[in-house]
């Protein structure tokens, strides 16, 4: 069959003269024609169907307004003409008169609406098959002005029902398959100027609630304005729902319910940003009697404080900005200066004491942070933590774990096997010379068939909590890489041991570190609690590097220490000591 291509009657002397586009007519079978994808994307008109179906039959093919087709893999692509082809086919035709032009893909998309361009195209329609075209044609160069002209209308129009359909797909794209979706290019339009995360439920909230063009420009118009870049503040609001409320508001008639929340927003914003990022702070420290300076983001310090303020309002969010500023004023080297002169003074002795009641009871323990505690230091976190064992000195004399307190099987421990759950202690043997493991009696068996420590021998505690009254046994397994160890007793009692609940009793652990290190030995515990082991450590003469997750255990046991020792405890931002050798 022969292929009729449109020839434009263009002379040389003109570019301006008129064209005509000269078309053959010829019959194509039916069955060999194929529907575009792309035509009609909000679907067929079913009664204008009906409709051509009566006067076809009745005056039969209008043979002088043919299909446009074209060849596509010996077939033919309807690019114009759907609604007369389905009533003809419907009619039983075999045979239909087509015009056959030779077109790329970009140019069948713009005929599908040229084609009806002085019929019935939807705008919503036509911004559907510009988004199309000019996603396709990106190479080549076509443009919103190019589309605009080719279908001789405005460039705002066009981009208007661009915007509009960019909505519609998303929203399509979101709702189940046959779900209604509104398509008003206005409405469609306001949509698409709010944030995407907004876009199902305003347009389910305009479809619900049947809005007026005039509603949806004012809640677009407010809810757009419920905005910030500052990314700390969405950690304080959820922007959606706020703007979900202020949408209800302005249809109960609160013309003005979104300037409450721009006005917060706006306080929030010019707060934070009038704040100094960096500052040199100055604190007399009454517990170390010497000046600390500390460098403060006063930015993170106003974000920190205002998480414990409910509700967030305008009045709060000003109060703790104030705060930070008086912060920046009283935090001066001279300030600072004044105040270690006054609580140096002995005439202020009293209060003094008072002070360093105060600043012990206010004392910050937070998780991941290390202690200084004279010569032993502590990790406010999980004994298994990298940051931990990575701390930890090359070779210590002893470590010791007590999995009575804290059974590894009873962890959550993501899935992990009980196999597994005793394994991952393995790691001690590598850096300590000898390990003690206690172990509940009914979980023994089971911890000796999993761990891969090298085992040296067991050792049994017989505790007693009133004199003659034996109550209990406690089991602990020794582990050593070294061939040789220091020998203890494979039998220990302990008489009157207080009912520890779970904790070992002070004259057993007191006999670990005296069977298994000298002085000034490291050792260390993996579950510190309030510091029962690492007191004795003080008390013998060894260095203990210990970790204890729980925040309100860490703090007792820097006050225990404190109180015994005299000494005072010490933040540090890094765990640097000197690490001593092991005793030969």
């Amino acid at each position: 069959m022969e292929t009729a291509e449109s020839t434009p009657n263009i002379s040389p002397e003109s570019e301006n003269t008129l064209k005509i586009k000269k078309s053959q007519v010829v019959m194509v079978p039916v069955e060999r024609i194929d529907v575009h994808p792309d035509n009609r994307p909000l679907g067929i008109n079913e009664e204008k169907i009906a409709q051509l179906q009566i006067l076809i039959q009745h005056d039969g093919f209008d043979s002088s307004h043919p299909l446009v087709v074209r060849l596509q893999d010996e077939r033919y692509q309807l690019v114009e003409g759907e609604h007369r082809f389905r009533a003809a086919k419907a009619l039983g035709y075999e045979e239909l008169p087509c015009v056959i032009r030779v077109m790329d893909d970009t140019e069948a998309l713009i005929q599908l609406i040229t084609g009806n361009i002085q019929s019935d195209n939807k705008p919503l329609e036509i911004g559907l098959n510009a988004l199309k075209v000019i996603q396709a044609a990106n190479e080549q160069g076509l443009s919103v002005t190019n589309y605009a002209q080719r279908l001789g209308m405005s460039e705002t129009s066009i981009r208007r029902y661009m915007h509009a359909s960019e909505a519609f797909q998303f929203i399509q794209s979101q709702l189940p398959a046959g779900a209604y979706i509104l398509e008003e290019v206005y409405k469609l339009e306001e949509i698409q100027r709010c944030a995407q995360t907004d876009w199902i439920w305003l347009h389910d909230l305009i479809t619900e609630k049947e809005l007026s063009k005039a509603q949806v420009i004012e809640i677009s118009q407010a809810i757009r304005d419920i905005k910030t870049d500052n990314p700390a503040i969405y950690q304080f609001f959820d922007f959606t729902a706020i703007r979900q409320k202020i949408a209800r508001e302005i249809i109960q008639g609160q013309k003005t319910a979104h300037r409450v929340y721009n006005d917060l927003l706006e306080t929030f914003e010019t707060s934070y940003e009038n704040l100094d990022e960096s500052i040199e702070s100055y604190e007399y420290n009454v517990l170390h009697d010497e000046i600390e300076q500390e460098t403060v983001n006063l930015r993170e310090w106003f974000i920190e404080n205002l998480k414990s303020v409910s509700p967030l309002i305008k009045s709060a969010i000003l109060e703790v900005y104030k705060d930070a500023l008086q912060l920046k004023r009283s935090s001066s080297k001279e300030e600072a200066e004044r105040d270690a002169a006054y609580f140096r003074d002995k005439k202020n002795q009293k209060e003094r004491e008072e002070q360093e009641r105060i600043e012990r009871e206010m004392r910050q323990v937070l998780p991941g942070k290390w202690w200084q505690l004279g010569e032993h230091l502590l990790y406010c976190g999980n004994g298994q933590d990298l940051v931990f064992r990575e701390r930890l000195p090359e070779k210590s004399a002893w470590a010791y774990a007590n999995f009575i307190k804290n059974n590894p099987e009873n962890q959550d421990n993501d899935g992990t096997t009980p196999h597994l759950a005793w394994q991952q202690y393995d790691w001690l043997v590598q850096r300590a010379q000898v390990v003690t493991a206690t172990v509940p009696t009914e979980a023994i068996a089971r911890f000796l068939r999993a761990t891969q420590m090298p085992y040296k021998w067991s050792l049994s505690a017989k505790i007693s909590e009133n004199e003659g009254h034996w109550n209990s046994w406690l089991y602990s397994a020794v582990f050593s890489e070294a061939k040789s160890i220091r020998q203890a007793t494979d039998l220990v009692e302990i008489r009157n041991a207080p009912n520890m609940s779970g904790d070992l009793p002070k004259d057993l652990l007191k006999y670990f570190i005296e069977a298994f290190s000298t002085t000034h030995d490291p050792i260390i515990d993996l579950e510190a609690g309030d510091g029962t082991l690492l007191l004795l450590a003080e008390k013998n003469n060894r260095i203990c590097y210990a970790a204890e997750a729980n925040q309100e255990a860490c703090k007792r046991l820097l006050d225990n220490w404190e109180q015994a020792s005299g000494g005072k405890a010490r933040k540090i931002d890094d765990a640097v000591a000197n690490l001593p050798e092991i005793s030969e």
